[in-house]
């Protein structure tokens, strides 16, 4: 999805073709072979923000992602990283978790209104009783 809001493509439930798609100032490369693989590369620079929305469908087979800072500004932590002697790639592992379903909301019974009718009082007096 664009910055703007739109999806570039695969959105509004329906599935784009492979191919290449204008988004941010660059060109997408998408493809989906037959399998649960898709692949989205980008040469960038991009000019706009970009969203990366997944829907999965069935349990999450994995999702890994690769991005690159501008030269200008990943210079100055390439060279704090060799200097601390850190890889300039590492696998970021992130499993998301099952959220358990929300508990029902549970409203108090609702009571229909009594409809109109005679009032409930002592019984009338029977044979033997004191008037």
């Amino acid at each position: 999805m664009g910055g703007d809001g739109r999806y570039v493509l695969n959105g509004d439930w329906a599935v784009s073709p492979p191919g290449t798609y204008e988004a941010a100032g660059t060109h997408v490369v998408y493809t989906h072979d037959p399998g649960p693989e898709e692949t989205l590369r980008a040469a960038g620079p991009t000019s706009d923000d970009l969203l990366l929305q997944v829907l999965l469908q069935e349990p999450n087979p994995g999702i890994e992602f690769e991005f690159w800072l501008p030269r200008e500004r990943y210079s100055p932590f390439q060279a704090r990283a060799q200097a601390l002697g850190w890889p300039l790639r590492q696998p970021q592992t992130r499993e998301v978790e099952p959220q358990p379903p929300a508990a029902p909301t549970v409203s108090p019974a609702q009571t229909p209104p009594l409809a109109p009718g005679p009032r409930a009082g002592p019984p009338p007096p029977g044979p033997g009783d004191p008037l």
